[in-house]
This record gives structure tokens, sequence and C-alpha cells, in this order.
């Protein structure tokens, strides 16, 4: 799917409609894919935000990424501080991000195909989705890991 959606993305058709056409040929969406993990989402179809997710993901040109989210520390009730806090997961802006140089997993994509579809999101706007794309993420080598 994820080679589908790249080369459809890239042949000029839209988020909404890849979404729609995934939808339609019964292919089940992330949700749906992991009901234990998506337990508050319906599964029901695919949605344009997780077509964006998929082409801003570099994990598929075969490389390792770390340092997507981060967990924040959020008190309960900030005029009743012994009632403690609670962790907030929280997406870091894209420059935060650590993507090794070196092939870690089998690529699904080559690096000029993702390229090639982050400049066509730039050029729509709104390219990273929800998170900020301040700049290219960082990269390290593999075994910094």
């Amino acid at each position: 799917m994820v080679r589908q959606i790249f080369a459809e993305f890239l042949a000029g058709i839209g988020l909404f409609a890849i979404a729609e056409g995934l939808t339609a040929n019964h292919v089940p969406c992330p949700s749906a894919h992991d009901r234990a993990r998506n337990r508050h989402r319906s599964g029901i179809a695919w949605s344009k935000s997780a077509v964006r997710v998929i082409l801003t993901n570099p994990r598929y040109t075969g490389r390792q990424v770390w340092n997507k989210q981060r967990n924040d520390e959020v008190l309960l009730d900030v005029d009743d501080v012994a009632m403690g806090h609670t962790g907030v997961m929280r997406w870091n802006a894209r420059a935060k991000w650590m993507v090794s140089k070196d092939i870690t997993h089998e690529p699904l994509i080559d690096d000029a195909t993702f390229e090639q579809a982050q400049a066509i999101l730039q050029r729509r706007g709104r390219g990273t989705g929800g998170q900020t794309s301040d700049s290219a993420p960082a990269t390290r080598t593999s075994s910094g890991a």
C-alpha cells in the first residue's frame, strides 16, 4: 500500500482522493489494522491525515527514525500541585527528528520518490500535517543509536 500511495500522489492524485480510493477498495486503514492501539478510532475508512502521515514518514526509505515524539508532564490541576501530573505525548518539530544515514531495513520507496512527495506537500502547504516542518530532520549513523 505504501508504494501505491506514493505512486498515486506523485501522479497528481490528492490526499482525499487517495484515501477515498483505498476505502472504496476495502483496504483496511491503519487504525483498523491494529485495533488494540486504536480503540478510540472507528477504523471504518482512510483519512487524509493517515495518507499524509505515510507520505511524510522517512522510515519508508529504509532508515530508522528517533525522537518523533516526546512525553511532557502536565499538572492534573494547576491550582492543586499535590494532585500530581500525567504524561502527554506530543510531536517534536521535524528538525528535532533523528534519521539514520544508513539503511537499517528494506526500503519501500527510494529517496528520490520521498523527496518528490515532500516537495509537492510543501508546495501545497501543510506538508507535515500537525507537525511543524522547521527544517529537515537531523541525521546520524545507525550505529550511534
